[in-house]
């Protein structure tokens, strides 16, 4: 009898904890506004390093789960495609180091706070594994209110912690003498690669979606053997050609690291 009683408090246990990580595997979408911000720099822009990274990671704190990216230009090791497909839409102006922040650009310390005080429409969840160099990633996107046209997610690959000082060679951020004293710069929120291909604004997942309609949908994306910590950031998008660029207006974003 007291053999059977440990056997079903184990079942049950057993039971609880199966129930509890259903639970936690299941996407849960919200309405609260994540922040995202980009930042057009390069390892050769003594301003870039001077005061562009400063800010940026002023922007990553104020927004701790959002989408926060640094895409690398031309003549600079961390430079891909994905850099002008950004820019197409979110314009550098001209030079680096440069700023958006949701469809501002702008480099306005209260930039990124003013864009999370803002209620969203739409919110997306995510989880993502790696096995290899191939990376799985499950969404699911809840739409809080109607928007009329088309929506887009981009799926996209993020790296930290790149050594970037006076040592690293052609990684060496210039500018950092007054940022980084004691020569420990690293590169963070470096775009490295999107589940879309070369098309940093992502797939369409919908059209019109009802208050109330959810989207599931997964991506694998193919890292770099050389990325140390790759991991996803989600950012969801409305079409709109309407009222200029960029035309890809700004919902929603998540970043979430295993």
């Amino acid at each position: 009898m007291k053999n059977l009683f440990f056997l079903l408090l184990a079942f049950g246990v057993l039971i609880s904890s199966c129930k509890k990580d259903e639970e936690e595997a299941k996407l849960n979408p919200t309405q609260t506004q994540n922040g995202f911000a980009i930042n057009y720099t390069a390892s050769w822009c003594g301003p870039c390093g001077n005061w562009g990274a400063p800010l940026i990671h002023d922007y990553a704190n104020a927004a701790p789960n959002g989408a926060i990216i640094c895409a690398h230009a031309s003549n600079d090791p961390m430079n891909n495609p994905l850099y002008g497909s950004f820019s197409a839409d979110r314009t550098t102006g001209g030079g680096v180091p440069s700023f958006w922040v949701g469809d501002v650009k702008t480099t306005s310390a209260s930039a990124m706070s003013e864009l999370r005080a803002t209620a969203a429409s739409a919110g997306v969840d995510y989880k993502y594994s790696v096995s290899g160099t191939t990376m799985t990633i499950d969404t699911k996107t809840k739409f809080f209110s109607a928007i009329t046209g088309d929506i887009y997610l981009s799926v996209i690959v993020l790296e930290d912690g790149i050594n970037g000082n006076s040592t690293a060679g052609q990684y060496k951020q210039s500018g950092t003498s007054t940022s980084y004293p004691n020569d420990d710069y690293k590169h963070d929120y470096v775009l490295r690669a999107s589940a879309s291909g070369n098309d940093a604004y992502g797939e369409k997942i919908t059209s019109n979606p009802a208050s109330g309609s959810e989207i599931e949908k997964s991506y694998t994306i193919t890292l770099d053997a050389s990325w140390k910590n790759p991991y996803a950031v989600c950012i969801l998008w409305k079409y709109d050609s309407s009222t200029g660029v960029p035309n890809y207006k700004y919902i929603n974003a998540l970043k979430k690291k295993n």
